[in-house]
């Protein structure tokens, strides 16, 4: 099952047609539209209400190993980097007020550019950022991931949580222009659609990531490199988010691993260059 949140019913609206998701009268707390694989929900503006919305969708105990949740909306872009209408990824999310920091666990290959996200209680105007009355650290800021991220943790992992952003104005916009903003996210659909058919078929996948034989290739890379309990927790997490992202069988180490090392360093040494074949498709 996909949830998705949108603060707006005006970024609700592509998603509805785009899934043609009707519209469903026995909830009285928010506007929620269903198909038969997604959940919707309008939450309305800021990040108290997203977090409510989420929570109210997870609550009822069926999101399990199955289960995603997205937030899609716009957001103000800090710089003139992408042109008005890219769609963004979203891989930190702070929050202004508390100074908290979240991050989704992005495991899955997209399309998108990638980028973070400040939630502020307030809208931000470019003008509060020149004179120095506002300091943004991120590359955008919206005003709602970061209680939708909080609240959506309560429940699922990180890597079945995303926020998908897309950009609607540069700091500039005095008011929202509602059919802007549909048309916008609309544009967007198809990515959004091929990365939440992804998502869809991730969260059901009941195969293993690692075949028998890759599983004792990682154990054997443990034992050889003598590595930590962390380190090869990092390694299992590389090593999945590589066959996740690319969709090929783990690369061959021998070359970089001839016998058992001797001394921590030289483990610390190939582990690195590991790590670095790993993240680098």
């Amino acid at each position: 099952m996909i949830y998705v949140v949108t603060a707006l019913p005006w970024e609700a609206r592509p998603v509805i047609e785009r899934y043609n998701l009707k519209r469903d009268d026995n909830c009285k707390f928010f506007p929620m539209f269903k198909g038969s694989n997604m959940c919707l929900i309008v939450s309305g503006i800021g990040k108290m209400a997203s977090a409510i919305a989420a929570a109210y969708l997870l609550s009822g105990g069926n999101a399990g190993q199955d289960a995603a949740i997205v937030n899609i909306g716009v957001c103000g872009a800090v710089k003139q980097q992408y042109p008005i209408g890219t769609p963004v990824l979203i891989h930190k999310i702070t929050d202004h007020e508390t100074g908290r920091d979240y991050y989704s666990d992005i495991l899955l290959e997209h399309p998108f550019a990638e980028g973070s996200v400040e939630t502020h209680n307030q809208i931000v105007r470019r003008e509060y950022i020149d004179s120095g009355q506002s300091r943004v650290c991120t590359d955008f800021v919206d005003m709602e991931a970061s209680g939708f991220f909080q609240a959506a943790s309560r429940f699922l992992s990180p890597h079945q949580i995303y926020v998908i952003k897309i950009i609607g104005d540069y700091l500039e916009v005095e008011e929202y222009d509602k059919n802007k903003i549909t048309g916008l996210i609309a544009r967007a659909m198809d990515d959004i659609h091929g990365f939440l058919e992804h998502v869809e078929r991730y969260c059901r996948h009941d195969e293993p990531v690692f075949s028998d034989a890759e599983q004792q290739q990682l154990e054997d890379i443990k034992k050889r490199l003598r590595l930590t309990v962390t380190q090869g927790h990092q390694l299992a997490k590389l090593a999945a988010k590589y066959k996740l992202r690319t969709g090929k069988p783990l690369p061959d180490f021998s070359d970089i691993i001839v016998d058992e090392v001797k001394v921590k360093a030289e483990g610390r040494k190939a582990f690195e260059e590991i790590r670095r074949i790993l993240a680098a498709e």
